[in-house]
């Protein structure tokens, strides 16, 4: 009996191939599209299409792999796509593994750019398989576990107003903290630290002013908020130990969600450590950190109780969720992925999210330009605080080609 239904199952392939193209080994990969997106003065988006023979097409994004302030940034980053590429150029979607063994060196050895530009291909890979065997790239990651994820707006990037001595208005704040509410936000997160001169070059008065603007800001902002909705700060390493650890003490009762990145947790890991261990709220960061050798020690040591790989930074889809399994294996340290970033991000995001058991919540770019949404279809599903997971294969969008080529650069 075994037998003969192994034998008819055997006999249903071709028709099964015919349904789905990847099957019968001819999808190919054969060019590459780069779309670069205006957005603000903090950077452009870039999107990568990577084509194939069979009509499919697979979405990546390689934003923020440089300052806005590299003028040749997006020449750059064209240059390390169109060379990663020859690494694709011919072979099936299915050979995610041979490309990452592949480039995942030679992309760490050239820098962020490269980097970047590697994750976005690799996005697109898992795009494309998804799409070849219609399933939710979340279903080739070993299911989903939840079909709603917890978002925080990061409302720092739309937060641009300045008065004379040229920190931004805490009135800005405020206002874009309120608008996230009332758009359905039930956290918030700003960097109201990036404001401050830098250590080396101030003295005790500068050093004391700058600190005492962030903490005014964020307790105004607090109040703005109420104390339902939880308030993230990141610090974006502009601390140093003690600095960081009174800074968070004064904030105790702003009662935050975390304190992040008050210095780097990749160069610092001892004094990331340090800080956590001193401190009340949770800590998090890992934002540019690459691969799990990145995160190995933060995660041995239980530096930081979350971590945050940035899906466009940490080497792709595949090395988010390694990174989260050891993260997991290592004591259950939560997952909160990095990604002040444009839609395609979010969904390569929300699929590896919707996989990995010690997932806390999902940066979400709130603010920047009011057609973000749109941008896709169909349109990010965004709801009371939480973005859904669509059931649509691949990373589940595509782009809107009418948008795109109306604010493309």
């Amino acid at each position: 009996m075994f037998r003969r239904q192994f034998l008819e199952n055997m006999a249903s392939l071709p028709a099964l191939a015919l349904d789905f193209p990847a099957l019968d080994a001819k999808l190919l990969i054969t060019g590459i599209r780069i779309h670069e997106v205006k957005v603000n003065q903090r950077g452009n988006w870039h999107f990568v299409e990577l084509l194939t023979n069979k009509g499919l097409t697979g979405l990546g994004e390689a934003s923020h792999g440089f300052s806005a302030a590299v003028k040749d940034g997006g020449d750059q980053l064209r240059t390390e796509l169109n060379s990663l590429f020859q690494l694709v150029k011919g072979e099936s979607p299915f050979a995610v593994e041979q490309y990452r063994q592949r480039g995942f060196q030679k992309a760490f050895e050239r820098g962020k750019i490269a980097i970047t530009a590697f994750s976005a291909i690799e996005h697109a890979l898992w795009d494309l398989k998804g799409k070849a065997l219609g399933v939710p790239v979340y279903e080739l990651l070993g299911g989903k576990l939840r079909s709603e994820l917890k978002v925080y707006a990061n409302i720092n990037r739309a937060t641009n107003e300045r008065d004379a001595d040229g920190r931004r208005l805490i009135s800005a704040f405020q206002s874009n903290a309120e608008n996230a509410l009332k758009s359905g936000f039930k956290a918030v997160k700003l960097a109201p630290f990036d404001d401050m001169k830098p250590l080396k070059t101030s003295n005790e008065a500068q050093i004391a002013s700058d600190i005492d603007y962030a903490v005014r800001c964020i307790e105004a902002v607090r109040q703005t908020i109420g104390p339902q909705t939880d308030l993230l700060i990141d610090v974006h390493s502009h601390l140093d130990r003690e600095l960081a650890i009174s800074t968070a003490r004064r904030l105790e009762k702003a009662d935050l969600y975390w304190f992040e990145e008050p210095v780097d947790p990749q160069k610092f890991p001892a004094e990331t450590r340090a800080i956590t261990d001193a401190t009340v709220q949770p800590s998090a960061g890992g934002e540019s950190i690459f691969g799990r050798q990145g995160f190995a020690q933060l995660i041995a040591t239980r530096a930081l109780d979350v971590i945050m790989p940035d899906v466009k930074h940490c080497g792709g889809i595949q090395e988010l969720r390694f990174i989260a399994a050891l993260a997991e294996t290592a004591g259950n340290i939560a997952i909160a992925p990095h990604n002040p970033s444009g839609p395609v991000s979010t969904a390569a995001s929300v699929q590896v999210c919707a996989s990995i058991p010690n997932f806390s919540i999902l940066e979400y770019a709130y603010g920047e330009v009011p057609w973000r949404a749109e941008l896709l279809s169909p349109v990010e599903h965004f709801q009371n605080g939480f973005i859904r997971v669509p059931d649509t294969p691949g990373i589940g969008h595509k782009l809107n080609e009418a948008l795109l080529k109306k604010h493309s650069v």
